[in-house]
């Protein structure tokens, strides 16, 4: 019998708050700043979860090339594909109107 049992774990400890969901819907909104330099997007991800409902907002700048506009509307933008089970780490989070709001997260899967 081996006695140097091996643990199949990933080596780093997973630190944190995790959400994972089914995605429902990604939409998408172009907004101006309030100084007038130019236009962000916001892309919100509605997550069901057991029980409830999560709103991940993330926020984008035309710059970076990840999304695509005309004018004011949002032709392309980085979707979670809907009806698939996604983990996120959530970095920020906050509660609106009994929401459970997701500001800043890294998707893990």
């Amino acid at each position: 019998m081996d006695t140097n049992a091996t643990s199949t774990a990933p080596s780093g400890k997973l630190n944190g708050l995790f959400v994972r969901g089914i995605v429902m819907s990604s939409v998408a909104k172009a907004h101006q700043r309030k100084d007038g330099t130019g236009v962000f997007v916001i892309a919100r991800h509605e997550l069901a979860l057991q029980p409830g409902l999560a709103v991940w907002e993330a926020f984008h700048d035309p710059k970076d090339g990840q999304v695509k506009l005309e004018g004011e509307n949002v032709i392309e933008f980085p979707k979670l594909p809907n009806l698939q089970t996604v983990t996120l780490k959530v970095l920020r989070w906050m509660e609106k109107d009994r929401w459970f709001v997701i500001k800043e997260a890294e998707l893990v899967t």
